[in-house]
């Protein structure tokens, strides 16, 4: 049995990582500097912030671009929800940057409620754009089916 794999799709998952790391934290580093500190770790304060609210439009773009180029969907869906454990990992390397290294945070991580409303925040954001570009990609494939229809007839 060989094991192929599709590097398209591969293609777009790495391309929506790079966008992130540096799109998304780069806007981040950009608006905040140093100044961010714990705030990197909980991102639900960042993105919902007056000053960064723009991050939460890159973060929806990156992965409504990704979705969208993807032929199925679903796979897009999938590969949404595997970027909240990289935004989850690439927050925590970001604050070992910034603020301290200091491998205790990765379990203490967990213990505070903030956490678990950053996890959902960016599980709804990314949920929320994955199947808004599914949606849009169908009705983009349904409105040619028609027009090619439509040309065939006349």
């Amino acid at each position: 049995m060989k094991l192929k794999i599709d590097l398209g799709r591969q293609a777009n998952f790495i391309l929506a990582c790079l966008l992130i790391h540096f799109l998304f934290f780069g806007y981040l580093c950009m608006v905040y500097e140093k100044s961010i500190g714990e705030n990197i770790l909980f991102l639900y304060k960042v993105i919902f912030n007056f000053t960064s609210f723009f991050s939460a439009i890159i973060l929806f773009g990156i992965v409504f671009l990704m979705v969208f180029r993807e032929d199925f969907y679903e796979f897009g869906i999938k590969n949404s929800i595997w970027l909240v454990l990289l935004i989850v990992i690439e927050s925590w390397i970001w604050y070992f940057f910034i603020v301290d290294f200091n491998l205790l945070i990765i379990p203490l991580y967990f213990i505070r409620y903030e956490s678990y409303l950053t996890i959902l925040t960016l599980i709804g954001i990314n949920l929320l754009a994955a199947i808004l570009a599914g949606f849009t990609k169908e009705q983009i494939r349904e409105s040619k089916r028609k027009l090619r229809k439509s040309v065939k007839i006349k």
